[in-house]
């Protein structure tokens, strides 16, 4: 009786492993397809992650700056403000602009360059309507991300704003009325 088990068992000798089973094609392409499904998930949730926390406040940073510094160019005869206290009172001025971003935090990431010569800048956006300026930065001295669009960014934003502003000052000026000789 225990011989005749051990004659129909199947032989080992030779084999270190038990025999492998055999995946269907399917079983293996439900496999395949579950780990892209679950690499696929995980990098579309970096991606918002990364979104909602660096990229939009960055963006409410930007804005809020370049609104800021623009206000206060309109209601200081385009004189640039000298510090972050200087600037908390364009926060006050009659404007449709929203200030999104408390001062203290932008002053943790945003890096304002307080030695700008205005009358410069405008002969600058004078002399090339495409020149880009770099006075507003991140902290470490890159430009500042602006989700929103182009006009958000606020380096960007200032020389719009100084273009209109020599815009508007030069057709107020050449629209004088002028005697002529008929």
């Amino acid at each position: 009786m225990k011989e005749d088990r051990l004659q129909n068992a199947p032989s080992t000798v030779g084999q270190m492993f038990p025999p492998r089973r055999h995946f269907s094609v399917w079983k293996r392409l439900l496999l395949a397809l579950g780990i892209l499904f679950i690499v696929v998930v995980s990098l579309i949730g970096y991606d918002l992650y990364h979104l909602v926390h660096s990229e939009i406040p960055e963006s409410y940073d930007a804005w809020t700056t370049g609104s800021l510094l623009v206000g206060y160019l309109q209601t200081h005869s385009n004189e640039w403000p000298r510090s972050w206290d200087d600037l908390r009172s364009a926060t006050n001025f009659n404007q449709p602009v929203s200030v999104f971003v408390p001062i203290d935090r932008l002053r943790q990431s945003v890096k304002i360059n307080w030695q700008v010569d205005v009358k410069h800048l405008q002969q600058v956006a004078r002399s090339n309507s495409n020149a880009a300026i770099h006075v507003v930065t991140r902290l470490d001295g890159s430009p500042l991300r602006a989700v929103w669009g182009p006009d958000t960014e606020p380096n960007a934003k200032i020389m719009n704003y100084l273009r209109t502003t020599l815009t508007t000052t030069n057709i107020t000026i050449d629209s004088r009325p002028t005697l002529t000789n008929r």
